[in-house]
Formats: C-alpha cells, structure tokens, sequence
C-alpha cells in the first residue's frame, strides 16, 4: 500500500500547473507508472520513476487547453518507513496544438505535504507564461501503477 501511495505521489509528479492571476485548478490522472526502487546502504529507498498522465484544468487563462496530456519524471527519496526525504519532479504538458510547457516541483515534509510547482519553460501559446502553485497527491484510480493528484496556482502571463 505504501509503495502504490508512493507512485501515485510520485505522479503528482506530474502535477505541475496553475492559474492566471486567476486561480486555477487541475486534477491529474497517471498511467504506466514505471521505475524501480532501490535500497541503499542506510535503509533509504531511492526510486526514480516515469509515467504518463492526463489533466483535467480549471480556470485557465482565455486561449490556454482544458485538458493537456504530459510525460513526468521523478526522484523519491525515502525513508524506510516511506517518509518523504526529499524528492523532486519535472513534467512536459503539451496541449493538442503542441504547444505547452515544462514545470518542476518539490516535496518538502516528511508527511508528503509542502508540494509547490512552478513553470521553467514554456511555448507556443503559452511562451512567457509562469506558473506557481501547490500540489496534492491523491490515490490509485485503477491499480498499482495509476495515480492522481490535484494543484492549484496562479498563471503569470507575459505583458
């Protein structure tokens, strides 16, 4: 059970959106979640994973998609208890122009809260265009290897 929450979170991964000086909103479903967990000499588990996923977007600026699909990548560090130590995402949303963007993100507590994203690069419609926000994993919606999650931001859109 722990290392499904763990994949799903590491989907959160994904998660990597937010609003326009509107407050937007995303819930995003993971599939295919792969990667394998390794054990290290002091009991930490370090599991590098990657997973598509699809989002589902509220609020979004006018012209922005409804719904993207995008490729995630994560490093979860772990404590033998399935604590968070540190662990870091980056996803590539592209909308059905191939327009989109690349966020990051970042957990910060050991309970898995403290979730913050951002936007590092953008095109196409969204060029110039910068998101910050906070992040939520939720749970497995098919099975072992899905997960979801929600976030919440704000957009900064280029002048």
């Amino acid at each position: 059970m722990k290392r499904i929450n763990f994949r799903l979170f590491a989907m959160g991964i994904a998660l990597a959106l937010s609003g326009a000086a509107t407050a937007e909103t995303g819930v995003g479903y993971s599939i295919n979640v792969e990667g394998e967990q390794k054990t290290m000499a002091d009991g930490t588990f370090v599991r590098e994973t990657t997973a598509d996923d699809i989002w589902f977007l509220d609020n979004q600026p006018e012209g922005f998609a409804s719904k993207m699909v995008a490729s995630c990548s994560a490093i979860w560090v772990m404590g033998a208890d399935y604590s968070n130590k540190g662990s870091t995402f980056r996803c590539t949303a592209k909308d059905s122009d191939g327009d989109g963007y690349i966020s990051v993100g970042h957990i910060l507590e050991a309970d898995w809260t403290g979730c913050g994203i951002l936007t590092v690069a953008s095109w196409g419609k969204y060029a110039g265009a910068k998101l910050n926000g906070t992040c939520q994993v939720g749970g497995p919606f098919a099975g072992e290897d899905t997960g979801t999650y929600t976030w919440a931001g704000e957009w900064t859109l280029p002048q």
